[in-house]
């Protein structure tokens, strides 16, 4: 990670932390909560409990739950997102609030029947791997307000994330669903010790970068098909020979597991961890290996490129933080998921078995990515999550620059598992617009193509790292009931609270503005004017002290009275000050605790300071 980044990062995070406690914000938070009820679809008398705080590049989310006698609503969460300056931003909407009725809140079925009438219900089969059981006051689709058993099972022989409704006075099953996120829908979805002396290592294996197909700039045919899993010598030499720089090795083996993800095997088929005596894991694409170390390596590094270059913290909340990923699931199937109750991903074999495409792997991370930065409450809203994922993806293998922009797979989404006799695949030159029509179930895979469309746009004119830090500091401004407008919102947004760091400009945000509309979004006016961290002038202007409490002062050679401009990093212009060489001090108590710059009207001379 660049060290100037790294630096700024832990700089920013430590002065955030100092100038605003949680219990500060948290009672700012409530405050603009209740005096934007009905904008945010609340009422005056619903309840909110404090659920967790994220810092951020572009600020801090604060996210509540809604609950109703201690028992929490389901999708009742909001996130309001405070900019650098202790200014709230964003928020997200409460979608069921208003819809809600007066509930019993004393459960009259036992957790234990539920449970029960869950497993019966989802026709749950063999050894049961994750389980949650919990109370929620729930909305049905007919509009009545229920109390219910949220249950949620994960099984061996049963693969799905499998969600089960249980009315807590009837018993009656209200609602049976797989909540797992799958990379397609033209397939239908079937109803470790930790050893003490683990030592990390470093090894070396063989994978695909992103697909042989790309690899070889072929297209599927001849040669480069899956031929039931066979290789051959061009489908070998489309390998790509990496290192694997984080690697166990425990009691004489060594295993695919880093500090952010594990090999493991928790779906059919049983294929096993493999672990060896050597650090070189050198598979054919025929080997079960193979499929192993391929998502072990663009899952690792894909993680270690968010927590560490970009400086955003994302990964699994279970495990110790690390991610628990099965090559070989779903029962052979062709299609992937990943699982938000247990956060572990899982990779079919069906035709191009799943995980030898980098895309598949990368965009059912995508799911996981967005779960984690919105505190576990992603939304697949209008294909939102689908979308996301398959930014995700594309983010990664159009770097890689293999095909011009000229030929169709310079848009194509898997291109070697998708776009073949396997099924179509997705592209990221999607020319629908978006809708505000769009369904937020039928339809998701298709529809996610606008949201992912948008944001390559965005990309090729910005580039891949300013628009990985919008789209992720986006998401996590999101809850579990916003679509691609709210998001769209939240990106732009983003870009605007980042303006002045990481090479934010007003061009960008103007980029950002023109594709988002183009693509359909609609986005709330914005004038902006800031000036960039990099234009901060080295010369003969000084303040002091910084951070300030009260008095400024300005030190630079006066030849005539200057007047003084304080803005805050969005642009705007909050004071000016008349300012020579016997008043060259200016009170800025008044101000709100933040970062802000101070220019001297008519000249290059701006200066930042930190209000504490």
């Amino acid at each position: 990670m660049n060290l100037k980044i790294t630096c700024l990062v832990a700089s920013f995070a430590m002065t955030f932390s100092t100038m605003y406690g949680q219990t500060s914000l948290e009672s700012k938070a409530r405050s603009w909560i209740a005096g934007n009820s009905n904008k945010i679809g609340a009422s005056s008398n619903d309840h909110f409990d404090f659920q967790s705080s994220r810092k951020s590049l572009s600020g801090e989310t604060l996210r509540f739950q809604q609950t109703i006698n201690g028992v929490p609503v389901y999708e009742g969460d909001i996130a309001v997102h405070f900019n650098k300056s202790g200014e709230v931003t964003y928020a997200t909407e409460v979608a069921v609030s208003k819809k809600l009725k007066t509930v019993d809140t004393n459960p009259a079925v036992s957790k234990e029947n539920a449970f029960s009438k869950a497993m019966t219900a989802a026709d749950i089969k063999g050894e049961i791997t994750h389980q949650e059981n919990n109370l929620y006051v729930f909305l049905t689709e007919s509009g009545e307000t229920k109390l219910v058993h949220r249950v949620v099972i994960n099984s061996f022989d049963t693969p799905g994330d499998w969600e089960v409704m249980v009315d807590a006075h009837s018993g009656e099953v209200l609602r049976v669903q797989d909540i797992a996120d799958y990379h397609h829908q033209d397939r239908p979805k079937k109803k470790n010790k930790t050893q003490s002396d683990d030592k990390k290592a470093a090894g070396t294996g063989y994978i695909f970068d992103p697909d042989p197909l790309s690899r070889a700039h072929v297209s599927y045919g001849g040669a480069y098909v899956d031929n039931n899993d066979a290789t051959n010598a061009s489908l070998d030499a489309a390998r790509s020979l990496v290192s694997l720089p984080d690697i166990t090795f425990s009691n004489g083996v060594y295993s695919l597991k880093s500090k952010y993800v594990q090999i493991a095997d928790f779906e059919s088929p049983a294929t096993g961890l493999f672990t060896q005596a050597t650090p070189d894991f050198l598979f054919n694409r025929n080997d079960q290996g193979f499929e192993a170390v391929n998502a072990f390596y663009h899952i690792d590094g894909s993680l270690a490129y968010i927590n560490e270059t970009l400086g955003i913290t994302c990964k699994s909340t279970l495990n110790g933080g690390v991610m628990m990923v099965d090559p070989h699931g779903l029962s052979g199937d062709d299609n992937s998921h990943f699982i938000p109750s247990s956060q572990r991903l899982a990779f079919g074999e069906g035709c191009v078995d799943d995980a030898e495409d980098a895309d598949v792997v990368l965009h059912e991370l995508g799911h996981a990515i967005h779960h984690w930065v919105t505190g576990l409450k992603s939304s697949s809203a209008q294909g939102l999550g689908e979308g996301s994922g398959d930014y995700w993806a594309m983010s990664y293998s159009r770097s890689l620059n293999q095909w011009a922009s000229t030929e169709p797979q310079y848009n194509w989404m898997f291109s070697w598992d998708g776009h073949n006799e396997c099924w179509a695949g997705r592209v990221t030159n999607y020319a629908a617009k978006y809708s505000p029509s769009l369904s937020n179930t039928a339809n998701i895979h298709r529809d996610g193509q606008i949201w992912a469309t948008s944001l390559m746009r965005i990309y090729n004119r910005i580039g891949k790292e300013k628009t990985d830090r919008i789209f992720l500091e986006g998401l996590s401004m999101t809850n579990s009931s916003s679509n691609q407008q709210t998001a769209a919102v939240a990106v732009r947004q983003s870009a605007i609270d980042m303006l002045g760091t990481f090479g934010f400009t007003c061009d960008d945000v103007a980029v950002i503005t023109e594709e988002l509309t183009t693509s359909g979004y609609t986005l709330p006016a914005y004038q902006c004017t800031v000036m960039a961290v990099s234009d901060v002038s080295k010369n003969s202007v000084s303040i002091y002290p910084n951070p300030v409490t009260e008095k400024l002062t300005v030190s630079m050679d006066f030849k005539k009275a200057e007047t003084a401009e304080i803005y805050s990093l969005d642009g705007r212009k909050i004071s000016e000050s008349k300012i020579n060489s016997d008043n060259n001090i200016i009170n800025v108590s008044n101000l709100n605790k933040g970062v802000y710059l101070l220019k001297i009207k008519g000249t290059d001379r701006v200066q930042k300071f930190i209000k504490n």
